[in-house]
C-alpha cells in the first residue's frame, strides 16, 4: 500500500505523485524524493513514513515548519485521506492507497477508483528525483572555509586565525570530505558528517544547518562559527535557532565570554539578531561565536548564520526617524517598482544602524529590528521564485528567457542582500555568456 501527494495549491497544481517507498522525504535538496526548488523550503524540509497500517509526517527541523490543515505540526503526526500538507509555498493533498484486487465491474460500482499507476510527472515547481548513485562524485557539505564572511566589511581571508583553529579547520575539512566520500561509496551508513572546530563564516553559510539530529552538518553539542572584525566597527550576529525546549538550554559565547542565551524554539523559529558589544570583541579582529547545547544528544539546529559589520557611528535619533520614514514609504510602495522592497529593507537597516549607538535604545529599535525580518523574508522568498523561474527556463532550453529573468534579478535586488540573490543571477549571467 502506498500513497498519493497532488498539488492542490502552488505551481503545478493538480499534478499527482505516487509513491511506493515506506519512507519519503521532501526538500529543496536533491537527495530527497520530491524536490521543491524555493527559498522557504529546508533541504531536508519533511518526511512521511510508514507505520503499522498508517502514514505518518514529520518536520525535519525545517526553518519554517511544516503544515498539516494549515497548523504548524511539532512532532510526528498521523495522515488521513484528504489531509493538507504544506511546505513552503506547495500544499499537497495527501491520499493513501489501497490494494485492490483485479474484478469485473459490477452494478453500481464507480470505474475508475483504482490508483494510479503511472510514473510521476514533473512539473515546475516539484520533481521525483533518484537516490544518488554508488561512486558518485563525492562533494563536502560544509560551507566554504575561511573565505570572506558576509557583510561587506570583513577581511578578506581567515587565514590569520590562531594556528590551532587553522588546523582545527584543515583537519575538519578532510574529515568532511572523507566523511561525506564514505557515506557516498557506502549508503547503508548512518554516521553523521561532523563539522569543523571553527566554521568560517563565508557568503554560503547561512545556506546550512548546523548542530545536532536533522541538520547537514552535524555539530554534536557545540558549533564555533569564525569571522574577523575590523577595528572601529560594529557587529551584528545573525542566525535562527530551532528544536530548543528552554531558554537556558543553549549559551551564547564571544570568545569564551557569555553574551546571550538562544531562544526557545520548537520546529521552528524567528530569525535573531544580535548586537555584538564592542568590550567582548578581541583586539586583534579575531572573533569566535560559540553555541553551547547543555543537553547532550538532543536534537538542535542553527541555521542562517551571517555576519553583518559596519562603522561605528553616534546613534542619531533623528536619522533614524528619517529612515525609517522613507522606509515605510518605500513599503507601501512595494508594487509601483520592482525595486522598492529592497529599498524599505536598506532604509530600515539604516535606521538601525543610526539606532545602535544609542543607550538606552528607544522603542523604534525594536519595531525597525521586525521591519528588517520581515522584508528579508519577502525577499528571500521573491528570490527564490525568480531563480526557480529562471532554471526551469534554463532546464527546457529557453536561454533567452532564462538570462532575462536573471536580469530581472538585478532589478529586484540592485545592491547585495541577505540571501545574495544578486550575485547568484550575477554568476549565472556571467556563467551563459562565457558557453
Amino acid at each position: 500500500m502506498g500513497f498519493e501527494l497532488t498539488i492542490a495549491e502552488g505551481k503545478g497544481r493538480g499534478q499527482r505523485f505516487e509513491f511506493d517507498a515506506t519512507d519519503v522525504t521532501i526538500g529543496r535538496g536533491p537527495d530527497n524524493d520530491v524536490v521543491l526548488n524555493d527559498a522557504g523550503v529546508s533541504r531536508n524540509h519533511a518526511r512521511i513514513t510508514r507505520s503499522g497500517a498508517s502514514w505518518m509526517l514529520a518536520d525535519n527541523g525545517s526553518a519554517n515548519g511544516t503544515e498539516l490543515n494549515g497548523g504548524v505540526i511539532a512532532r510526528a503526526t498521523p495522515l488521513k485521506n484528504g489531509d493538507r500538507i504544506g511546505v513552503g509555498p506547495i500544499i499537497f493533498r495527501f491520499d493513501a492507497q489501497r490494494e485492490q484486487p483485479v474484478q469485473m465491474p459490477v452494478a453500481g460500482q464507480v470505474e475508475g477508483e483504482t490508483r494510479i499507476t503511472s510514473a510521476p510527472q514533473r512539473n515546475e515547481e516539484t520533481r521525483v528525483s533518484a537516490m544518488p548513485q554508488q561512486g558518485g562524485q563525492a562533494k563536502t557539505v560544509a560551507p566554504r572555509l575561511g573565505a570572506q564572511a558576509s557583510g561587506g566589511n570583513l577581511v578578506d581571508s581567515f587565514r590569520a586565525l590562531p594556528i590551532q583553529y587553522q588546523i582545527g579547520l584543515g583537519i575538519g575539512a578532510i574529515l568532511v570530505i572523507a566523511a561525506v566520500t564514505a557515506r557516498i561509496m557506502q549508503p547503508q551508513a548512518t554516521d553523521k558528517v561532523k563539522c569543523p572546530s571553527v566554521i568560517g563564516v563565508d557568503d554560503s553559510t547561512a545556506d546550512f544547518t548546523f548542530g545536532h539530529g536533522a541538520v547537514e552538518v552535524d555539530c554534536g553539542n557545540k558549533v564555533a562559527f569564525g569571522f574577523n572584525v575590523p577595528n572601529n566597527s560594529r557587529t551584528l550576529f545573525h542566525y535562527l535557532a530551532s528544536g530548543i525546549s528552554s531558554p537556558n538550554e543553549v549559551e551564547v559565547k564571544v570568545n569564551d565570554k557569555h553574551l546571550d542565551w538562544a531562544p526557545a524554539a520548537q520546529s521552528h523559529g524567528e530569525p535573531q539578531v544580535l548586537s555584538i558589544p564592542k568590550e567582548l570583541l578581541s583586539d586583534d579582529g579575531k572573533n569566535i561565536v560559540e553555541f553551547d547545547q547543555a543537553t547532550r544528544g538532543k536534537e538542535w539546529q542553527i541555521a542562517k548564520v551571517r555576519v553583518e559589520v559596519f562603522a561605528v557611528t553616534p546613534g542619531d535619533l533623528k536619522a533614524a526617524q528619517a529612515a525609517y520614514e522613507r522606509g515605510r514609504r518605500k513599503l507601501e510602495e512595494r508594487r509601483v517598482a520592482p525595486r522598492n522592497l529592497y529599498d524599505a529593507w536598506k532604509q530600515f537597516t539604516m535606521a538601525r544602524r543610526s539606532l545602535e549607538g544609542l543607550s538606552p535604545r528607544p522603542a523604534l529599535y525594536d519595531e525597525v529590528a521586525q521591519l528588517i525580518k520581515d522584508a528579508e523574508r519577502d525577499l528571500e522568498k521573491k528570490c527564490g521564485q525568480l531563480l526557480f523561474t529562471a532554471e526551469r527556463y534554463d532546464r527546457y532550453g529557453q536561454n533567452d528567457r532564462a538570462q532575462q529573468t536573471y536580469r530581472e534579478v538585478l532589478l529586484y535586488f540592485p545592491g547585495d542582500d541577505p540571501s545574495s540573490c544578486r550575485k547568484k543571477a550575477q554568476e549565472n549571467l556571467i556563467s551563459k555568456a562565457n558557453e
